[in-house]
């Protein structure tokens, strides 16, 4: 028996296939990738940035290669591309995927779908909108970059750059926020300034399907407070004629949704900053006390521009914060809850408790 038994193992053993593995050396890398319109209606034209391996680690730069097809879907651009190349297309590190803008301003749902869909793309990559083109943005190549597309990466990512400007957006998130009830999704928008420089600092809002507002710089980075904890930026607070600005060490946001029966609904905000003196344009000697008229000042202009962005987005009809989501949470009737919010939401007011505390006074030797 245990000899039939080891000879069925072994006929089963020399019908198994061999694994389809291919060296380093015949592998192409493709680490971000650009989908703008094709110039023939309904086309995509898709854009790959490659990067070639080496074999060895003491090059100072590695090799960078830009392939471009256009087809009427992106998987066949992708398989023409197959032809253009000697080796292997691999998307195991494929980082990032940008929409040229006019691509983002019809429909993103197309590329998304694709992107989780593919079994050799990690759900943990960066989505981005490229100004004027996703191309360009490709193209871009920083002096300060030595593997080809990690200066995008690193700054999308957050793993380099820590900007108050940047809002980090992953496939897997985009996917939800384009499909969940009560939440809208956001994309960061990725400027090409020539060949060598990139600027990550607005952030484009959608509808489920295109984008329907910018957000400008510094609403950017109010809506990066409201969204992310421990946000290091700084923030101004103009004092007797001066103007001050202090760097922001701690920072939390929370809100809460009332539904008075009479009155009307409002959301109120609580924003709590912990915050160090970085600029002083008035060389008025600071004290305790000019700190704390500082903490007030400053508070007073944070609560005005944050009620400004939030009536601003409650004007445009989006939800990216989800407050749709947190209102359908603690309102437990499946059938009329989000027909209730949509009743709601036109007629929300916004209230914002705003506590800036400016503890210290900066280093001054």
């Amino acid at each position: 028996m245990k000899k039939v038994f080891l000879l069925l193992i072994t006929i089963l053993l020399l019908l198994t296939a061999g694994c389809d593995f291919k060296d380093i050396d015949r592998r192409i890398f493709v680490v971000a990738m650009g989908i703008d319109p094709g110039e023939k209606e309904g086309n995509l034209k898709v854009s790959l940035k490659l990067a070639v391996p080496q074999g060895d680690i003491t090059k100072i730069d590695e090799k960078m290669q830009i392939l471009t097809e256009e087809s009427y879907s992106i998987s066949e651009a992708l398989r023409m591309m197959k032809s253009r190349v000697e080796k292997e297309l691999d998307y195991v590190h494929c980082k990032s995927i940008i929409m040229g803008e006019k691509l983002a301003e019809k429909d993103i749902r197309h590329v998304m779908d694709w992107a989780v869909r593919r079994r050799d793309i990690q759900l943990i990559l960066n989505f981005g909108v490229g100004r004027p083109e996703a191309l360009k943005v490709l193209n871009i190549k920083p002096q300060s970059e030595h593997i080809p597309s990690n200066s995008l990466i690193m700054a999308m990512s957050g793993e380099g750059t820590e900007s108050p400007f940047i809002a980090s957006v992953y496939s897997y998130q985009l996917m939800k926020n384009v499909f969940e009830v009560g939440i809208d999704p956001t994309l960061p928008i990725i400027e090409s300034q020539g060949t060598e420089q990139f600027l990550i600092n607005k952030l484009a809002l959608l509808d489920k399907q295109k984008i329907r507002l910018i957000l400008s710089p510094d609403e950017t980075r109010l809506f990066n407070l409201l969204t992310r904890r421990e946000l290091r930026t700084n923030l101004p607070a103009h004092y007797k004629g001066g103007m001050y600005q202090y760097y922001t060490e701690d920072t939390s946001a929370s809100y809460r949704i009332f539904t008075p029966e009479e009155g009307k609904p409002y959301i109120q905000y609580k924003v709590k900053l912990l915050g160090i003196l970085e600029e002083n344009s008035s060389q008025d000697i600071v004290t305790h006390q000019v700190l704390q008229q500082l903490s007030k000042a400053g508070g007073e202009e944070l609560k005005e521009g944050i009620e400004k962005l939030l009536v601003k987005i409650q004007r445009s009809g989006l939800d990216p914060f989800g407050w749709g989501l947190r209102y359908a949470s603690r309102h437990f009737n499946n059938d009329t809850e989000m027909r209730d919010w949509k009743a709601i939401y036109p007629k929300l007011e916004f209230k914002t408790l705003v506590d800036v505390d400016i503890k210290y006074s900066g280093m001054i030797k």
